[in-house]
């Protein structure tokens, strides 16, 4: 039968033992799952008195190849970013509650426990009913919305309820020779088959905004072949993506409004090492050290941004999204605190003039690498 293909259901699982298959814990949305299982064909061309090439075919060693793109949801992204770059420091939000009931556009809300003033938090009834965020500061537990200024959006009860101000993520190079390298799992149900792909390894790990459009990322990942395993509860989260207009630029160590897009490309050369032990997979997919990349275009109406090129300026660059407070005020901030400008070239194609430039992430101890992530959003544990 012939069967819905939006249907088909994406789960991600962090591997507790590397490249041990590992039950979804994580529902991917998803533009793209692009899933390919890569078996080497083995040629048997020797010469037998006839009048042929290929006496017979054997499959060599097998791994497998994933390539997603998603749009930036805050809570999801963060293990894309743990699976490139490094471990994740968490400063943990405040977990509390209402300890009263609260009406349809309340401005006045009362907190079981305090939160810090001008919080954005997010409150939601039971089993997350009701989900919003609103800006508050406080005195003591109690705590006035001043975003937005007409109050909730909904009525909250506070029995069952849960009240959360944002964690901090910082995401950073801290490998080591001893480092152990995050594996994880994926999972598809598709109507047809249900597989699991274990061991998989981050390699590339796209990011690309443009204030037209949501904030995309799009990771691929080499992993061990499929094999079928049971379907999972699909429960995608209620979080909002980020939006391309809510980005601003740090570019050279000062503020710019000129951004038209930024493409950036944290990379590490994954190698998938054939086993000897008498299996089909993979001995281990080892990744090697990481680069950063990017294309940076924007309005051209000084020398400003040409010049970082031109005198080769390794300064600070920036790029913080930073969503409204009533989609979730997550902030997401790329840092390469020492960058470097490798191209610049004006665009005269457009109605109005354009810089194109690339740029790469130079190692410094700021970032203890070649770039940081900082992302803020409801999730109190690290990735």
């Amino acid at each position: 039968m012939t069967v819905l293909s939006r249907l088909a259901k994406l789960g991600l699982g962090k591997e507790g033992t590397p490249n041990t298959y590992t039950v979804p814990t994580i529902s991917v949305p998803f533009m793209t799952a692009k899933f390919l299982d890569v078996i080497a064909p083995l040629r048997d061309e020797s010469v037998r008195a006839n009048d042929s090439v290929v006496q017979g075919l054997n499959q060599g060693p097998a791994y497998a190849t994933w390539d997603i793109e998603t749009t930036a949801y805050a809570d999801l992204i963060g293990h894309f970013f743990r699976a490139m770059i490094g471990t994740d420091t968490v400063t943990a939000g405040v977990t509390t509650s209402l300890a009263a009931n609260c009406a349809v556009g309340a401005t006045s809300l009362t907190l079981t426990v305090t939160v810090p003033t001008n919080s954005v938090i997010q409150i939601s009834d039971t089993a997350g009913a009701n989900l919003e965020w609103v800006k508050v500061t406080v005195v003591g537990t109690a705590a006035t919305v001043i975003v937005p200024s007409t109050g909730t959006k909904y009525a909250h009860t506070a029995a069952g309820g849960a009240v959360l101000s944002q964690s901090t993520h910082l995401f950073k190079q801290v490998r080591t020779f001893s480092t152990v390298w995050p594996t994880y799992s994926f999972t598809v149900d598709d109507g047809t088959d249900q597989l699991g792909w274990p061991g998989c390894v981050m390699s590339d790990l796209a990011v690309k905004i443009d204030p037209k459009g949501f904030v995309t990322l799009a990771p691929k990942y080499s992993g061990y072949p499929s094999a079928t395993q049971a379907t999972f509860a699909y429960a995608a989260s209620a979080v909002q993506p980020i939006v391309g207009w809510a980005w601003t630029v740090t570019n050279g160590g000062a503020s710019s409004t000129r951004g038209l897009t930024f493409d950036l490309t944290l990379k590490r050369a994954v190698e998938v090492i054939d086993s000897s032990d008498g299996t089909q997979g993979p001995r281990e997919i080892f990744p090697g050290a990481m680069e950063a990349d990017g294309t940076y275009k924007c309005i051209f109406e000084s020398d400003v941004d040409i010049n970082l090129f031109k005198n080769y300026s390794q300064l600070p660059t920036v790029h913080t999204l930073t969503q409204p407070v009533t989609s979730g005020g997550s902030v997401l901030a790329i840092t390469m605190s020492s960058s470097g400008y490798t191209t610049g070239e004006v665009d005269l194609s457009s109605q109005y003039t354009q810089l194109n430039q690339a740029l790469s992430g130079i190692a410094n101890a700021t970032d203890n690498g070649v770039t940081q992530v900082s992302l803020s959003n409801y999730l109190t544990s690290a990735y």
